[in-house]
C-alpha cells in the first residue's frame, strides 16, 4: 500500500513525458498484426514492445496505466533487491531497509515508477546482479549460478538494448570480486548472448529477413535520435535528492568498523558498478528521465550503510523524516508543474500546423515528427526517420518498390505529410498510388474515399 501512496501525487495528476506517446504509438502498431522491425521501422526491444501491445489493448493510451503498473513493478524490485542483500549478507544485519529506501527512492520522480522499457530492464539486472553477489560470497562456486546471470543479463537488452553493456560489466566484475575459473567466464558469455541469438533466429523465422532486426534493433544507437536529450544539470537533479545521502553514506565508511573485509569488498563492488553504469548512458539516444533509474540501486546500498551507522536518536530522526517526507514533495512539486524539463524535439514549431489534420487518423509521415503521432496512428512502416531516410534515396530499386506498395496497399494511410519532398519521387515510381491522394496543403495528401 505504501507503494502507492507515495506515488498518489502523481496518480492523481499524471505527468506525461513525449517517450510514452512512443510506446503507445508502436504498441498500436503491433496490434494490427504489424511484425517489429519489419513492418514498424524503430529501434524499441523486443520484449518492450510486446509488452506494449498488450497494454494498448487492454487500456489504450492510459498514462496511469504505466504508473500503476510501474508503481508494482518497483515493489516487486525491492523485493529482489531485499533477498539479495539477505542472502549474500550485504549489510551487517538482515533489514528490511534496502526495499523501503528504494521505495522511497522510486518516489521522488514519475520516470522512476513508470512502465519504461529500462525499467523493465532492470528487473533482470537486479536478478542477475543477485546472484553474482552470492557467487562472490559463497566458496562454493557453482555453475548453475554462472547460467542464471548470464541468462539474466541476457534477457535485459531485449527490454532495453543498452543493456547490453551489463555484460562486460559482469565480467569485469567477477574478475575484480572473485576467483572465478576461465571455463565459467566463457559459460557467462555463452548464455549472456544466448537470448539474442534467439531473438535472432526468431525474427528470421516469422519473416526471412534478418537483416532487419539487425539493422532497425541492434545497430539502432548509430542513428540520429528524434528527441533532445535532457541536460546534465537537469539529469543531476533529478538525482540530486538520493545522491545527497549516497555521498554522505560514501564518506562514512571510514567511520564504519563493524564491517567484515568482505563486507568492504562489497562497497567496492558497488562503486565500480556505479562507475560502469555510465556506459549504458552513452549507448542511449537520447539520454531521458528514465534512463537515470539504473543508478538508484547503487544510491541505496550506501543510503542504506548510511541508516545503519546513524546511532544518535537526534540525527535518526532528522534523517528518517528527510527519506519520508523529501520524496513524496518532491514529487508534488514535479506533478503540479513547478520543476519540470521533458525530452524535447527540434520540430516542434515546423509541425504545429498539421496536428489538427491528423487527429484520429492513419497517418503516413515522410520525415523527421514522431509528435504528429500522438494524437494519431502509424501507417506504414516508416515511423523512425532516422532509419527510414536512406530507404527513400533508394527507390530506383525494385524490391524497395515492392515493399513500399505493399505497405500503401496494406495500410492504406488516410494522410500523408512529406516534410522531405519525397511524394515527386514516390509519384513517378508508383502512379497507381499517388492517383489514390490528393493534395490539400502544402506537403499534405489525403486519401481519395
Amino acid at each position: 500500500m505504501l507503494v502507492f501512496l507515495l506515488k498518489l501525487p502523481t496518480f492523481l495528476s499524471p505527468v506525461v513525458y513525449p517517450e510514452a506517446y512512443h510506446w503507445f504509438t508502436i504498441g498500436e502498431a503491433m496490434q494490427a498484426g504489424n511484425s517489429m522491425y519489419i513492418d514498424v521501422w524503430d529501434g524499441l526491444a523486443p520484449f518492450s514492445s510486446t509488452i506494449y501491445m498488450v497494454l494498448t489493448w487492454l487500456f489504450e493510451r492510459s498514462i496511469l496505466s504505466l504508473m500503476l503498473l510501474g508503481a508494482f513493478l518497483t515493489f516487486l524490485q525491492a523485493i529482489i533487491i531485499n533477498n539479495f542483500s539477505i542472502q549474500a549478507k550485504l549489510f551487517e544485519n538482515n533489514t528490511y531497509l534496502p526495499s523501503l529506501v528504494y521505495i522511497l527512492i522510486t518516489s521522488s520522480h514519475p520516470a522512476f515508477f513508470t512502465l519504461s522499457p529500462i525499467l523493465m530492464g532492470l528487473t533482470f539486472v537486479l536478478l542477475g546482479l543477485g546472484k553474482l553477489l552470492s557467487h562472490v560470497e559463497f566458496r562454493a562456486k557453482q555453475d548453475l549460478h554462472i547460467i542464471l546471470i548470464g541468462l539474466y543479463f541476457g534477457l535485459a537488452p531485449l527490454f532495453y538494448l543498452p543493456f547490453v553493456v551489463i555484460i562486460p560489466i559482469g565480467l569485469v566484475l567477477l574478475a575484480l570480486f572473485s576467483n572465478t575459473i576461465i571455463r565459467r567466464y566463457l559459460l557467462l558469455i555463452i548464455t549472456s548472448v544466448t537470448p539474442l541469438v534467439i531473438a535472432f533466429f526468431y525474427y528470421w523465422l516469422i519473416n526471412d529477413r534478418p537483416v532487419y532486426f539487425i539493422h532497425n534493433f541492434i545497430l539502432m544507437g548509430y542513428f540520429d535520435s528524434y528527441y533532445l536529450p535532457i541536460t546534465w544539470v537537469y539529469g543531476s537533479s533529478i538525482l540530486g535528492f538520493g545522491s545527497f545521502f549516497m555521498i554522505i553514506g560514501i564518506l562514512s565508511f571510514g567511520k564504519q568498523r563493524r564491517l567484515t573485509n568482505y563486507q568492504y569488498r562489497i562497497v567496492q563492488l558497488f562503486f565500480v558498478l556505479g562507475g560502469l553504469m555510465l556506459f549504458i548512458l552513452l549507448l542511449e539516444k537520447p539520454t531521458t528521465q528514465y534512463s537515470l533509474v539504473i543508478f538508484i540501486p547503487i544510491i541505496i546500498f550506501f543510503i542504506v550503510h548510511l541508516i545503519s551507522l546513524v546511532r544518535n536518536i537526534f540525527f535518526s530522526s532528522i534523517l528518517a523524516s528527510a527519506l519520508f517526507l523529501g520524496p513524496p514533495l518532491l514529487l508534488w512539486f514535479i506533478s503540479h508543474q513547478y520543476i519540470t524539463e521533458t525530452s524535447t524535439t527540434p520540430d516542434t514549431s515546423k509541425i504545429d500546423n498539421y496536428r489538427r489534420i491528423v487527429k484520429d487518423k492513419n497517418i503516413m509521415v515522410l520525415g523527421s515528427a514522431k509528435d504528429l503521432y500522438n494524437e494519431a496512428r502509424l501507417a506504414g512502416p516508416f515511423y523512425d526517420w532516422g532509419l527510414s531516410k536512406s530507404f527513400f534515396n533508394e527507390l530506383d530499386y525494385y524490391d524497395n518498390l515492392v515493399f513500399l506498395k505493399s505497405h500503401f496497399d496494406k495500410s492504406r494511410p488516410e494522410v500523408i505529410i512529406d516534410l522531405e519532398n519525397n511524394w515527386t519521387t514516390i509519384s513517378k515510381r508508383l502512379p497507381s498510388v499517388s492517383k489514390q491522394y490528393h493534395q490539400i496543403k502544402p506537403n499534405i495528401w489525403v486519401l481519395i474515399e
